[in-house]
Formats: C-alpha cells, structure tokens, sequence
C-alpha cells in the first residue's frame, strides 16, 4: 500500500518522526499474517498508526479488528481519537465491573463473584435492567455513557452486533474472560486482532489461571474460619487444602431454604473447584489454581493475523514469552526527548534494609527535588506498602505542591477525575504518587508539563507468599524466560520512568530510586539508557536543579 493511500486515512496535517513507518509496518504485518512483535516508542502515536492502518484495510479489504490496550482510560483515548477520522467506526466494548448498573451486582468488589451474581439474576430473570436489545450507535460508540436506562452491558453487545462498526476496543483481560460476550459479527478468521502495550499480555493470562477470593465474601463456611483461627494461631502462613475436603466444606454449608441466593454461589465455587488443580487457604484469601486449559499462544489462534505492539518488549524478552513463531520488527529513531536518567547508588527499598528513617530519608529529598522541577512530577512506588511508607515519614506535609493519590479502590471515573486534576495543575506544579504497574504508570500520557518528572521508586518483585510462589512457577512453566521476576519488576519500572518523555521535545528527569536497576540496563530503551548515571541520594537535588536549568530555555 502505497503512502499516499495512508494521506487519506491520516486524520493530522504532518505525522511525527517514526510514524508512517509504523504504520507501515502494521500493514505490512496484517497482510502477510501471523504474529508481528513491532517495538516502537511509547507517545510516537501508536493509537493514530493503529486507527489510520485500520481504516486503509477495513476499507479496501472489509476485514474486521479487534483492537485490544490495557486500561479503561486507553480505551476511552481510542475513543476519543476516532472522532478525528472521517470514515472509521469503532465501538468500545467494556466488561461488567464498568456498566453495571444493578447496585445489588455493582457493590460486589470481586469480580469472578459479581459476574456470578449477574448471572444469577439473569437466569431468574429479576434484572430489572436486562434487556438485550440495542440502540443505533454513533461512528464512535462509547457505551458507558448511555441513558438508555437499560443495561448498557447487554445493550451494547446488541449495538455493536447490528451496528456494522469496523473494529472493537477492549482491555485485553477481557479477551480471557469467559464472561465475554463477543458479537458474532467478530468472531472467526477474517478478524484480525491488534494488542497494544503487549509485554503485558502474558501476566495478565497467568493472571486467570488463578481465582483469588476473599473470605469475607465466604462467611458461610465456618469451619474454614475454624481453619484460619488455627493457622494464625500456629504461625502457618498458607496451607493447601484437599479438594475433596474443601467440597465437603461447601456441601455442609448449604442452606436448608432451597430459594436461597447463597445456593448459586456455593454451586459456582464447587463447579471452580472441580476445575482447579489446587486450592490454597491464605488469609485473607483462597486461591483456586486453575493450571488447564488453552495456552495463549491457543486463544490467539483464531486470529489469523496477531499484531502485538510494545515500547520495551525488546526481541529476547518477546521470543521467550512467545512460545509460537513471530517475526520481531522495531521502529528506530535517532533520539527521543531531551532526557537525563538516573539510578540512586545508596537507596533500596529492599525489605530486609527498609526501616522508617530510609522513608524518611528518601520522602525529604523528593519533596526537596519538587521544589526545583518544573511541571509536574510523578512519583511510582513498588507497592502500595511503600507508598504508605512514604506517607507514614510525613511526605504530605514536607511539600507545598499539591499531591494526589493513586488508590488501589479508585473506581474509573474517580481515577479520571484525579488524573484530570493533577494534570491541569501543571504550570505551577503539582505531585502524582501511584504504583508501578498501575493505571497512572502505564496507561496514561503526560505530554509537555503534565509531567517532566518521574521517579521510580523501589523494585517491584512479587511477595514471597504463596500467590507469588505460584505466579513464579507459571511464568517459568509457560515461557521460555530464565528470570521473570526480573524481567517483570524491570519492565513495569521502565513503563513508569517513561511517562514524561512522549514526543521528541518532552522533557525528562527520570530516577530510579533504588541501586538494584542496574541490573535492569538491558531492558532500557536506548534513548533512557544514553544519558544514564549513579548517583547518590544526596546529590539528586542538585542534578534536578541542574537539568532544568539547562534544558527550559526552550518552550516544552
């Protein structure tokens, strides 16, 4: 296909540098099929390069897309970008957990027990929500803002099945959800799937091969309480339980009223325990190990064409989580921001070394740095155990610009509303603090102001729990990687560190606050790793006051 075609499709007046390349690479990719790795730099424009190569070829071949990113938020920027095309019709497809609108099913925080609960109200039909019919959606079809007064769940399965749209967007977990309901409009081989952010893809189909259920949703079983006093007591940490006897658990539970709702619930969990190979008690948690079932490499296999974009799954890293065939291509550009990284020789979060004055320590020095920035600044901790370290040595009250939480209880539209905030604060500064892996760290952009800072704070390895035992072991059973745990908390860091650089002309002051990413300088992308220096936590302020000296004699 010729560029000139791509003039058509190409909703701005002059692509960035690297663009039509990789648009031209996903064309490529989906004509000749199979599965296409294609590294390209995060904030290149890749959503632009996806919609422009979907509009040539659903026009000119009248195949249908799946277009599948990794949060909420990047769905509703795909959205939002296709209100920019002329021709192109895409609807968003979101899960339950997002439009329920039944409060007896949306208070349910789990989601593999709320989507039980759906079901449950739907097979006795007292929904009074579910009607599966739809309504004639817009070019852009965004189904989270219906007013129908219906479920917007079913209703948009029904919109997008009559509504002639050219692609799906989704969140990938949705494409190893059983509840998903796809159209059949797309379903077969003349669908073509598009993953974007990629590298991610592997740990969240680990991810479901595991069912971790809170036992406060299980009050019934009391005995299993009986069992979790004792382990307590005892000082064991998880213990796994026969499956037989956990059945027999569930069968002594049953209530005598056979209308009773709880009888739904205990069925699901026995019907899930059948089909699990292990059932771990850990408080405040059972864990169901679902270890059967399609590969990944399967689920993709009635896509005939599989093109999987990333900005840091470098060609090794890709090849050993991807067990089939695949070619690798990468979109190379000569720099990338104007950037200065920096790994902290005399820090780390390290749980044996963790104690409240190295909180104290690193929370001082980064309300000192957020003096000298300028923009906004983002700060990324390994888990939400060592932010809370951060707030615990007093971070909140040592700075004077505000500060906004990243919660793991955020719902959507609470997220938005504060990223929305944070980034309009961005002229006079304001301080963003999440956790790696998370929807700040990963699925948002923060161009020019909104951040010139990010500070990745800690490495995020897995507990060592039992959870994170099992996790271990099935990334070392279904990939070919020596070291994931590595390869996993290097990979979500550099994600995060990334955040500010998103054009050629973004700044970014970039720290990895913790000595063991030197162990991650493989990982980095070229234009991270090029100005790259130790230093210690002392002299951080000084190079943050430096850099911005330097480099805001130009417009950002």
């Amino acid at each position: 296909m010729r560029e000139c075609e791509f003039l058509k499709h190409f909703p701005y007046p002059e692509p960035r540098e690297g663009q039509f390349e990789l648009i031209k690479s996903i064309v490529r990719a989906i004509e000749r099929g199979g599965t296409t790795v294609i590294e390209a730099p995060s904030g290149l424009g890749k959503t632009a390069s996806v919609l422009t190569a979907i509009s040539c070829l659903s026009k000119s071949k009248g195949v249908k897309f799946i277009y599948a990113v990794r949060t909420h938020s990047q769905v509703s920027r795909v959205i939002e970008e296709c209100e920019k095309f002329r021709e192109i019709r895409i609807a968003a497809l979101r899960g339950k957990s997002e439009l329920c609108i039944n409060w007896r099913v949306k208070r349910i925080r789990n989601n593999e027990l709320m989507a039980e609960a759906c079901r449950n109200l739907r097979r006795k039909g007292i929904c009074p929500y579910y009607k599966p019919e739809g309504i004639e959606g817009p070019r852009c079809y965004e189904p989270s803002i219906s007013t129908s007064g219906s479920c917007p769940y079913y209703e948009s399965i029904a919109t997008i099945r009559d509504g002639n749209y050219d692609a799906l967007v989704l969140c990938y977990p949705y494409l190893f959800d059983p509840e998903l309901e796809l159209p059949m409009n797309f379903t077969g081989s003349e669908v073509h799937l598009v993953v974007d952010e990629a590298h991610n893809v592997r740990g969240y189909w680990i991810s479901r091969r595991l069912i971790v259920l809170p036992l406060s949703e299980l009050d019934c079983l009391t005995l299993l309480r009986e069992i979790v006093d004792f382990m307590r007591k005892a000082g064991v940490p998880y213990l796994e339980v026969p499956k037989n006897y956990f059945l027999y658990l569930v069968r002594s539970c049953y209530p005598e009223d056979r209308d009773s709702s709880l009888i739904d619930l205990l069925d699901w969990i026995s019907s899930e325990v059948e089909l699990s190979s292990k059932v771990l008690l850990e408080p405040p948690n059972l864990i169901l190990v679902r270890d059967r079932g399609k590969g990944l490499e399967e689920m993709f296999e009635p896509f005939r064409v599989r093109v999987l974009l990333s900005g840091t799954w470098s060609e090794e890293v890709a090849r050993g989580e991807l067990t089939e065939d695949l070619r690798y291509e990468r979109i190379s550009l000569r720099s990338w921001g104007r950037v200065s990284s920096i790994i902290i020789r005399d820090f780390t979060t390290r749980f044996e070394e963790r104690d409240r004055m190295e909180f104290y320590r690193i929370a001082s020095v980064l309300a000192d740095l957020s003096e000298v920035i300028i923009g906004n600044m983002g700060i990324f901790t390994s888990s939400y155990d060592v932010l809370q370290g951060i707030l615990d040595a007093g971070f909140e009250h040592m700075v004077t610009k505000p500060l906004f939480l990243e919660s793991r209880d955020m719902d959507s539209q609470e997220f938005a509303r504060v990223i929305s905030e944070f980034k309009s604060l961005s002229s006079s500064g304001a301080i963003l603090l999440g956790v790696q892996g998370g929807r700040s760290s990963e699925g948002e952009d923060f161009p020019g102001l909104q951040m010139t800072t990010s500070v990745v704070l800690g490495m995020q390895f897995a507990k060592p729990n039992a959870l994170g035992r099992i996790q271990y072991i099935l990334w070392r059973k279904h990939t070919r990687l020596n070291n994931p745990s590595l390869i996993n908390a290097c990979r979500v860091a550099v994600q995060a560190a990334a955040r500010p650089v998103r054009s050629l002309n973004d700044l970014g002051f970039i720290v990895f606050a913790d000595r063991r990413f030197s162990r991650c300088l493989a990982m980095m992308p070229e234009w991270m790793g090029a100005s790259l220096r130790y230093l210690s936590l002392s002299e951080l302020v000084s190079a943050g006051e430096e850099f911005f000296k330097g480099k805001f004699g130009t417009q950002v």
